[in-house]
């Protein structure tokens, strides 16, 4: 049977909540509170919720003492690649995409190693911003039916006056 008190204790102890374990694991607050209280001595999901609370069914069913007793962590995820062609725009709209990506944070009270793994965790929102920014291409069949197409204002030169 599983102790409830030691579900208790993996989640403060991980720095999570019921509703996180929950979501996790694909049930309801209240069936994690359920478990917690010992109104539900079982679950299905033993594996899965002590994978979640990085402890082992043995330490949850009260088998074990220690938490890390047997337990193995899983392998880090697998890195991810992106390719993607991002025309960067100006350093300024650049610090503005920062700003925006840290305007629901509270930075005042974070350092830099904290302000740092936020941003790396929501660049990828960023640059989907970016990328929905990018100029229309432009194909090969609107290229013939423009054979010559007008200078945009960046390709010339700076008049001298």
């Amino acid at each position: 049977m599983i102790r409830g008190d030691r579900i208790a204790a993996r989640i403060d102890a991980i720095g999570t909540s019921q509703s996180a374990v929950a979501r996790s694991l694909g049930v309801s607050q209240q069936a994690v509170g359920k478990l917690i209280h010992g109104e539900t001595r079982n679950t299905s999901k033993l594996i899965q919720l002590a994978r979640i609370l990085e402890t082992t069914p043995a330490y949850l069913e009260g088998e074990v003492d220690d938490p890390a007793e047997g337990y193995v962590a899983p392998p880090p995820p697998p890195i991810q690649f992106v390719t993607m062609q991002v025309a960067l725009p100006s350093e300024a709209a650049l610090a503005r995409m920062f700003e925006g990506l840290l305007r629901p944070v509270d930075h005042q009270n974070l350092g830099a190693a904290e302000l740092a793994q936020i941003l790396a965790r929501r660049l990828p929102t960023g640059l989907a911003q970016l990328r929905d920014l990018l100029p229309t291409p432009v194909t090969v069949e609107a290229r013939e039916a423009d054979a010559d197409p007008p200078a945009l204002a960046t390709d010339r030169p700076a008049s001298r006056q």
